[in-house]
């Protein structure tokens, strides 16, 4: 009785021993779901039809995933399921998101100094270029990284020019954008707006179709790029060129997050982020524009030449903003001068 007792027990050891092995060994051999891997989300406001979503933070999840062979992930969250618009920054600076993509000027206030690369006309290159531009900014001014203090940047970057976007009223000259409704993304786009003697409105990107179609906005100073990202193509009539102004995003992680990745791997991600990550930003926005161009024409949106003379009118008008802008960011002790003339200068090394 005690032989068999004891055959029984060692019977069920080896079988404990061999789970256990098995379990180990599955563990190991898959990365993606040992326990070495770690898995983040990454969140953002828009669907996931988003260009930025397909072609920017996407194929920058793949390529960690490959580079950290599995150790690090990064999971896509659109549509706003880890915060809204105005809550993305804050969220990932506090932990409630790993990391996220938003829009500067959602967070009035917060930017001021990087939001020179908002103000009017410094437009002299495509959503590539500029974005570069924002991104060497940032790398170039330590007044700049301090306004990112709270997170790990992964990388800023801009969008294609911003044109005159509307429904029913043609903006064909200066003054026939006296008075309407426009929306902006930013307090310089506000401003150069008002400049104008036009009203700037606030709101959400994902909001700008059913404002447009129920009046409660004339229309908005967009990329191109956005009549196709935000499906306007029935709500837009009439596209005024100008390259008016363009505006800052940021891809940013917790700090804690970021932490929690092994030396190694930081160093791998930090090839990819930075420039590399702002540019291929941009030329995902100059490719959408593109279609959207294309297809907005294809579905009766006129696109409106202006003259010089009223380019040069609206010129002169939005030169208060930059005046301001210089003054404002002087008066915190920052030499805003300075920054404007090297975003100038970059913008023109492109």
């Amino acid at each position: 009785m005690k032989k068999s007792t004891s055959k029984i027990l060692l019977s069920l050891l080896s079988i404990f021993t061999l789970l256990v092995f098995t379990a180990c060994s599955s563990s190991e051999s898959n990365g993606a779901e040992g326990s070495d891997s770690l898995q983040f989300k990454m969140g953002h406001m828009n669907s996931p039809d988003h260009v930025q979503d397909k072609d920017s933070m996407k194929p920058f999840s793949e390529e960690v995933a490959k580079i950290t062979e599995g150790r690090v992930n990064f999971d896509i969250y659109p549509g706003g399921a880890l915060g809204g618009p105005k809550e993305t920054y804050d969220n990932i600076a506090t932990g409630i998101m790993d990391a996220g993509w938003g829009l500067q000027g959602y967070n009035a206030g917060k930017f001021p100094v990087h939001s020179v690369l908002n103000l009017p006309f410094l437009t002299d290159g495509n959503g590539a270029e500029l974005s570069v531009v924002a991104q060497k900014l940032y790398d170039e001014f330590p007044e700049i990284q301090e306004e990112y203090s709270d997170v790990k940047l992964l990388w800023a970057h801009s969008a294609d020019p911003f044109m005159i976007v509307t429904k029913d009223k043609p903006v064909r000259s200066f003054e026939d954008v006296k008075g309407l409704k426009l929306r902006t993304p930013s307090v310089e786009g506000g401003e150069m707006i008002k400049s104008w003697g036009a009203t700037p409105v606030s709101l959400p990107a994902p909001e700008i179709y059913d404002a447009m179609q129920k009046g409660v906005i004339d229309g908005g100073v967009l990329p191109i790029a956005a009549i196709k990202d935000f499906n306007l193509f029935d709500v837009v009539d009439y596209v005024t060129l100008g390259n008016f102004n363009t505006t800052l995003y940021y891809v940013a992680m917790n700090k804690d997050s970021w932490n929690k990745i092994s030396p190694e791997d930081q160093k791998l991600i930090e090839e990819l982020i930075g420039v590399p990550a702002a540019e291929q930003a941009g030329v995902a926005f100059d490719k959408q524009k593109e279609e959207a161009e294309k297809e907005a024409k294809a579905n009766g949106t006129e696109f409106i030449s202006l003259t010089d003379k009223d380019i040069q009118k609206f010129k002169d008008a939005s030169e208060v903003v930059t005046e301001q802008w210089i003054k404002n960011i002087e008066e915190k002790g920052i030499d805003g001068q300075k920054i404007y003339d090297r975003t100038v200068e970059l913008i023109k090394e492109k």
